[in-house]
C-alpha cells in the first residue's frame, strides 16, 4: 500500500503534524464547530487534491483505491485520527454524491466539497433504529409547499461544521418498496439544527453530534438517486465506510510502530538501547505483524470489490482484527514510552482514546461477530448431519418416487395435522415439491422435509427460493429429527444456487426449530396468486426466512414491501 499516492499524502500529513496539529487541538474562542476541529485543514487538503482523488476515473479521480491510499498516507503521516475520521466521512459523502447525483446536484454541491470550502456528512444513524434503514423514523411527506423532512439523527461525524448532509428518510405517498430514500440537506436551511457532542472520550479533532430537522421544506430535487434507491446506495456507502475505517486502524498501527521503534533505538537503559530488551522487541514485532496483515486485508478487499464479489465477511474480519491490533499497538506504544506515553500532547494516550471511539464507529465489535458468524456459515456451507444408527436418511426426486412412498408421505401429514380436510392427501400445501428428504426409524417413515424450488422476481432480477415443508411422526417429535432434516436440507441447498429458504409456521414447535436453524421471521408480507381464480392472496401464516446469500436479501425484501411467489403458495 506504499504507493506514490500514499507517500504523497503521507508527506502532507507529516507537514500537517509539524505545522498545524497543536493549533488544531486547541479550543478556539467563539468557534461554533466542535472543539479542536480544524476547518482550515479541509481547505488546505482540498487544494492538495485529497477529495478529488476519491472520484471515479471518469470524473478525473482514482476511485475507491485512490481514497484508500490517500487517506492511509495522510493518517499515518499526521497521526491525527480525529481529523482522519472527519476526512473519512467527507470522502464518503463526496463519493455518494458523485455516484448518484444529477448534473444539477453535482454542479451545485460537488465543487465546494472538493475544494474543502464545504464539509460533508452522511446522516443515517437514529436513536432507536441505529443504522437499520427498515426501522427509520425520519420522514419526508408531500405538502403543498414541497416535500417536508422531519428527522432526528445521532452520532453523526462532522455534525457542527457540516454544510451538506445526506440524510436517509422514508418518503410518504409512494409504494413501500420505494419508501427508503436519501436526501441532500443543506445545514443552513431553516429548521435544521446541529448539536455537537463536546464530551466524547476521544477524536477531539473530529466533530460528532446530532442532526435534527423539524418541518424542513426541501427542494423538489433534493432526493439523491432514483426513487427507492436508498437501501442500495446505503449499502454501497456502508461498505466503503467500513473499508476506510480499516485504513485508520492500519494508520494507527503504522504510527505506533514507527514511534515505538524510534524510541526503542534512541532510548538507553542500563547502558544499552531499550530495543535490546526482548519484551520491547515482542511489542514491536506484534505491531509489525499487525501492520502487514491489515495491509494484506485491505488489498484483498479492494481486489474483491473490483471483481464485484461480496465482502461483508471480510469487512467484519477487518473490523475485528483492526480494532484489536490497533488498541494493542497503542497500549504497547504507551508501555514503550513509559511515563512519557501517558502525558497529553505526546499522542500515545490520545491515540488510545481515539481508538476506543473507533471501536464503535462503523458498528460495534459484537455486531461484526454476528455478521461474521453468518457469513462463515454461508461461505463454508452447512455440514450434513450424521445419521445415527437406526436412521436411514434419503433424498428423493419427486418425479421418480419409489413405489408407495407418496402414500406414506400423505399418511404422515394426516397424522401430524389431524382433522384437516383441506389437505385431501396432499403432503405440502398445493404444489407438488421437487425434492423430499426422508428419515426412517426401524424401517418406518419417521419424518420428511419437502423442498420446492421457485424463481421469483425481486427488484428487477430473479431470485431462486426454496420453500420448505416438514412433518415428523408424533412419537418421534422433540427428539432432534426436525433439526436433522433441516440441517441436511440446508446443506443441499447451498450447492444449488438457492438464495432464500422460506418456511411457513404452523406450530409453535416449528418456530423453535426454525429459529435454532438460523431462520428469522419475515416482517414483510408474502403474496401469491390463487390457483383457482387468480386473485391475489396474502399468506396468513407467519413466514420464516433464511438468506443463504447474505442478510442483504432479507433487507431488500423488507424494503420492497414483501415477496411475491407467483402462482400458488408452492
Amino acid at each position: 500500500m506504499r504507493s506514490a499516492l500514499h507517500e504523497r499524502f503521507r508527506t502532507l500529513g507529516e507537514r500537517y503534524r509539524t505545522e498545524r496539529t497543536k493549533q488544531g487541538r486547541q479550543r478556539r474562542e467563539g468557534e461554533a464547530a466542535a472543539p479542536g476541529f480544524d476547518r482550515a485543514a479541509f481547505r488546505w487538503l482540498g487544494d492538495a487534491g485529497l477529495f478529488r482523488v476519491a472520484l471515479e476515473p471518469s470524473l478525473g479521480g482514482e476511485g475507491l483505491p485512490g481514497a484508500v491510499h490517500a487517506l492511509a498516507g495522510f493518517a499515518a503521516g499526521s497521526g491525527d485520527l480525529g481529523l482522519a475520521t472527519s476526512l473519512l466521512a467527507h470522502l464518503v459523502c463526496v463519493r455518494l454524491l458523485a455516484r448518484a447525483g444529477t448534473e444539477a446536484q453535482l454542479a451545485r454541491h460537488l465543487p465546494r466539497l472538493l475544494s474543502g470550502e464545504w464539509v460533508g456528512a452522511v446522516a443515517n444513524t437514529e436513536p432507536r433504529a441505529g443504522t437499520d434503514l427498515l426501522a427509520l423514523r425520519a420522514r419526508v411527506v408531500p405538502t403543498p409547499e414541497g416535500p417536508r423532512l422531519d428527522a432526528r439523527k445521532c452520532s453523526i461525524t462532522n455534525v457542527g461544521p457540516a454544510d451538506l448532509a445526506i440524510v436517509s428518510a422514508r418518503l410518504g405517498g409512494v409504494p413501500p418498496a420505494h419508501a427508503v430514500n436519501l436526501f441532500l440537506v443543506e445545514t443552513a436551511w431553516p429548521g435544521v439544527h446541529l448539536r455537537p457532542v463536546r464530551d466524547l472520550t476521544g477524536l477531539a479533532t473530529s466533530a460528532t453530534g446530532s442532526l435534527i430537522a423539524r418541518r424542513v421544506v426541501l427542494p423538489e430535487d433534493a432526493r439523491l438517486g432514483e426513487l427507492g434507491d436508498g437501501v442500495r446506495l446505503f449499502r454501497a456507502t456502508f461498505t466503503e465506510e467500513r473499508l476506510l475505517t480499516g485504513v485508520l486502524y492500519l494508520a494507527a498501527v503504522r504510527r505506533c510502530l514507527e514511534r515505538g521503534l524510534a524510541h526503542a533505538q534512541s532510548r538507553r537503559t542500563f547502558g544499552e538501547p531499550l530495543g535490546r530488551h526482548q519484551y520491547i522487541q515482542e511489542r514491536l514485532v506484534r505491531m509489525r505483524v499487525a501492520e502487514e496483515t491489515l495491509e494484506a486485508l485491505l488489498d484483498a478487499t479492494l481486489g474483491s470489490l473490483a471483481r464485484g464479489e461480496e465482502v461483508f465477511g471480510t469487512l467484519s474480519i477487518l473490523k475485528l482484527h483492526g480494532v484489536e491490533a490497533a488498541v494493542d499497538a497503542a497500549q504497547g506504544l504507551i508501555r514503550i514510552l513509559g511515563g512519557k506515553g501517558l502525558r497529553r500532547g505526546e499522542g500515545a494516550e490520545g491515540m488510545l482514546r481515539d481508538l476506543l471511539c473507533l471501536s464503535v464507529f462503523g458498528g460495534t465489535v459484537e455486531l461484526h461477530k454476528v455478521v461474521l458468524y453468518n457469513e462463515t456459515v454461508k461461505a463454508r456451507g452447512r455440514a450434513k448431519p450424521t445419521v445415527s444408527v437406526g436412521e436411514d436418511l434419503e433424498v428423493h426426486d419427486t418425479r421418480e418416487l419409489p413405489p408407495g412412498l407418496e402414500a406414506e408421505l400423505c399418511a404422515l401429514v394426516a397424522r401430524c395435522i389431524p382433522g384437516e380436510p383441506a389437505l385431501r392427501g396432499r403432503y405440502y400445501y398445493d404444489t407438488r415439491p421437487d425434492l423430499v428428504v426422508t428419515v426412517r426409524r426401524g424401517g418406518a417413515l419417521a419424518g420428511f422435509r419437502a423442498v420446492t424450488f421457485r424463481e421469483v422476481m425481486l427488484g428487477g432480477r430473479m431470485v431462486k427460493v426454496a420453500g420448505l415443508g416438514i412433518a415428523v411422526a408424533p412419537e418421534h417429535q422433540r427428539r432432534g429429527l426436525g433439526t436433522l432434516l433441516t440441517q441436511h436440507v440446508l446443506g443441499l441447498l447451498a450447492g444449488r444456487g438457492v438464495e432464500l429458504a422460506l418456511a411457513f409456521l404452523i406450530t409453535r414447535a416449528g418456530e423453535k426449530l426454525l429459529r435454532s436453524s438460523g431462520f428469522s421471521r419475515l416482517g414483510a408480507p408474502v403474496t401469491y396468486l390463487a390457483r383457482d381464480d387468480g386473485r391475489l392472496v396474502t399468506e396468513s401464516m407467519p413466514a420464516y426466512a433464511l438468506a443463504l446469500g447474505g442478510s442483504a436479501l432479507l433487507e431488500e425484501i423488507e424494503a420492497r414491501g414483501g415477496l411475491h411467489l407467483g402462482i400458488g403458495v408452492w
